[in-house]
């Protein structure tokens, strides 16, 4: 299935209609973990860094503000991380893993 969408600086809009919020995080989980390494690659000059998600879900406008700090990391290794090994994208594990050293340094 091919989405639909825009990203601007950390603000992803999802232009399709989702039947529901499992479909939406299935096809959107890649641009949004893309868009959150970025995040995380402009903690290197902030303290604080904000995404913004907009969708159309079940026939709703969804709206959604995720904030990262250094201190949640773990994001990375937990979730980023595992997405990227799991469709053997190692080229972005390299990238996370970089972004993890200058941030933890």
């Amino acid at each position: 299935m091919e989405i639909n969408f825009v990203t601007s600086g950390l603000t992803i809009s999802f232009n399709d209609h989702f039947s529901d919020y499992g479909t939406f995080m299935d096809v959107s989980r890649d641009p949004i973990y893309r868009t959150i390494l970025n995040a995380f690659k402009e903690l290197k000059e902030k303290d604080k860094v904000s995404i913004n998600v907009t969708a159309h879900v079940d026939n709703t406008e969804f709206e959604s503000e995720l904030e990262f700090t250094k201190l949640n990391l773990d994001i990375l290794t937990d979730v980023v991380n595992p997405y990227f090994e799991e469709i053997e994208d190692y080229e972005t594990c390299a990238k996370v893993m970089e972004v993890l050293s200058e941030l933890q340094n």
